[in-house]
Order: C-alpha cells, then structure tokens, then sequence
C-alpha cells in the first residue's frame, strides 16, 4: 500500500533535493536568494509539499482526484506528483514498495507554454482568414499580400520553433528563444492561453496516473480492473484492431494511458461528461502529442534503451487514436449557440500538428515541401464539410 509522506519522501532523497517548494529552490539555484528571501513573495514560497511540491501542480492532483473513479481517489491521494528539474522534457510515473511517484520535468511545462502560444498564432491566422478575407474580391494582388501575411504569422513561430530543437535536444533543457514563443496575438485572451497550457499539464499528468491505476507499474494493484474494463472497452469500440496489432505491449499500454488520461479529464469514467470538459480534454491531449513529439523529434516509435523494445507508438498513431476517440464520444453532441463544437476544435488542431510536423520534415527532408497556409485552410474547409454531412447524417432518420 502506497503511503503520501513515503511516496514525497522517496521522491526528494532520490532528487537529492531540500523537500521544500519547487520555485523556491529553482530561484535559489538561478542565483535570485534575493526574491526566496524577500518580503513580496514570502507566502507564495512558504507553501510546503504535500501532495506536490509545486503549488499549481497541487490544484491539478486535487482537480483530477476530485473527477476521479471513488476506487481510485485514495490511491491517487497517495502519489506524490512533482516537479522534477533534470531530464528530457516529458513525465513519468514510478513505483515502488509503499511509494507511487509521479515526475513532471520543468521542461515539458515550459515546452506546454511555448506550444500553447504557437497555437494562439495557428488559430487567431485561422480567424483571420476565415472572418477577414473575401476570396471573391477582384483585387487579387491584395487578397494574396493579405493571406501572405497571415502565412508569416502563424508560421513563423512554428519555424523559429523548429529551428531550437537542435539546440533544446543537446542542452536538455526547454526554453523560448524567440518573441514569438512568449507573446500573445493581441486578439488572444490570456485566460484563454492559461487554461490551454493548464489542460496540457493536466492532461499528461493525467497520463501518468493511468500508468498506475491501470496497473502498468504495479500489476498487482487492486483497484485498476473496473475503470480498466471500461477503458478497454472504449478502444475496442475505435475500430483500431489493426493498429494495435503492429505494436507490442510496452506501446499498447502507452495508447491505453492516452486514452484512459482523456476518459478522466472528460469526465467519461464517472459517467459526468461535460462539454467543457471535451473541450479541455482535446485541447490538453492534442497540444501535449504536439509538443512531446516536436520537442524529442520523436515523431516515429522511440527505442528503448539497450535495444529494449519501442516504447511509444509513432505519434502519427496517438494522434489518430485521439481523433476517433473525439468523434466516438462527440458525434451526437448537439451544437452550440455559436455554431460550435468540439470537431470544430480537432480539426484546427490536426491542421496544426500537421503543420509542425511537415515543418519539421521540410527541415529534415529536402524532398518534403514546407507548408502552405491556403493548402491547410482548404484542407480545413473539407473536413468541416466532411463532418458537417456525417453529423447530418446521424441526425437525420434513414
């Protein structure tokens, strides 16, 4: 039986680490004792871990605990969730005899800041063009310097992106090296971003607390088999047999983590799905494949190590799986006042990963061309009208 107090202790004798705030020891490794010390952020730094060291990383366990299967909810309060400061820019969840460990490199939040920021690029040039740009109009040469402009603001940052990774991969550590990585389009509301970038960390920290309740560090655990069979009985539902018979079970049990983190978040394993929860949902799991895969290049299956076996489906393969499982769940979805629906949301974010990734392989490859933006925005118009006649089509008797 895991305990808390071990679990957080195992944690900070492993890291070597005061067990004391995690941006209190940052700041005082960066040399700013100045700021731990002072006055103005006293309160903030003399928050102590409990379930977590890191204070936001705190609201997120409480957040998925409180969503969470009641079999699960005492084991989960039992996992200590950190933020660790070494490492490549991903998580991972350990175990042991009487402590479950949770690790969120600092990397990978940074890397969730920086592509929630590229995002807000992607879809604000969407909105520009889709709101702003008349097609019909006789003045081509203008129309074609607008969308000309609209191309640079959504892919420029995905390309100044691109072109740190070299440097990201051989210092380990994440960080935004262009003005376009931190700041905002104006039209971008900040609450917006911040939740974005909170749905990402809770999405893979949600990951991670699968990989033990579904048993995959402790296959003795006792209280994985019902939420199991449900996450297992989702899948077989996807039509994905065909995948999952190319993969062996170190990446099968990688696609059962995704898809069991988005069942959580969307409410789906207490029977209390929501839409805002879908929306969350795909926005943190599409954003945190994007930059996982962008980040260690790792858009193939990764080896392990020693020539052990791949221990990731390509990310291709997840980014699929969650596509159907979306339209699975939301198809007979009604829409909103607005217009909208949570579709409407995979499809800009497929356009975007889509554009990473032919970025990163135009870069990598001299026989793959770059993106372009009209190529994508019409690529975009089609599978909304492709989900459009499917969503009449379910709606509509035979």
């Amino acid at each position: 039986m895991w305990k808390l107090g071990e679990s957080r202790r195992r944690f900070f004798v492993d890291c070597r680490r005061p067990e004391e705030n995690f941006w209190a020891t940052l700041f005082r490794e960066a040399g700013r004792e100045d700021l731990v010390s002072g006055d103005e952020y006293a309160e903030y730094f003399a928050i102590t871990p409990n379930h977590s060291n890191c204070p936001e990383i705190e609201q997120a366990v409480k957040y998925l605990v409180d969503i969470a299967p009641v079999e699960w909810k005492a084991t989960m309060r039992n996992i200590f969730v950190a933020r660790a400061f070494n490492g490549e820019a991903n998580a991972e969840a350990s175990s042991f005899r009487s402590a479950g460990i949770i690790e969120l490199n600092y990397g990978f939040t940074l890397a969730a800041m920086i592509y929630s920021t590229l995002f807000s690029h992607f879809y604000d040039a969407v909105l520009t063009v889709g709101t702003e740009v008349d097609f019909d109009d006789e003045d081509s040469e203008t129309t074609l310097l607008i969308v000309e402009e609209v191309e640079r603001m959504a892919f420029e940052p995905i390309a100044a992106t691109d072109e740190a990774i070299g440097e990201w991969a051989a210092a380990r550590h994440v960080q935004a090296m262009h003005v376009s990585q931190t700041q905002l389009p104006a039209r971008r509301n900040k609450e917006d971003y911040h939740n974005l970038v909170t749905s990402v960390e809770q999405f893979v920290i949600a990951h991670e607390f699968c990989h033990h309740m579904l048993g995959h560090t402790d296959v003795q655990f006792r209280h994985s088999r019902g939420v199991r069979r449900l996450v297992l009985e989702k899948m077989e539902g996807l039509g994905i047999e065909d995948l999952l018979q190319e993969m062996n079970p170190h990446q099968i049990r990688e696609l059962e983590a995704d898809v069991g983190a988005f069942l959580l978040l969307s409410g789906y394993l207490t029977s209390e799905v929501k839409r805002s929860r879908i929306y969350r949902s795909v926005g943190g799991s599409f954003v945190a494949l994007v930059a996982l895969a962008h980040v260690a290049e790792g858009w193939a299956s990764r080896e392990g190590e020693e020539g052990d076996p791949q221990t990731h489906p390509d990310f291709s393969t997840r980014l699929e799986v969650m596509y159907r499982l979306v339209k699975d769940m939301t198809l007979g979805m009604p829409v909103a006042d607005f217009g909208d629906h949570p579709m409407g949301f995979v499809i800009q974010l497929r356009a975007f990963a889509f554009v990473v990734l032919k970025t990163w392989a135009s870069r990598s490859n001299a026989d793959v061309q770059a993106p372009r933006f009209l190529n994508v925005f019409s690529w975009m118009l089609d599978q909304q009208q492709e989900f459009w006649d499917e969503y009449l089509g379910e709606l509509l008797p035979e």
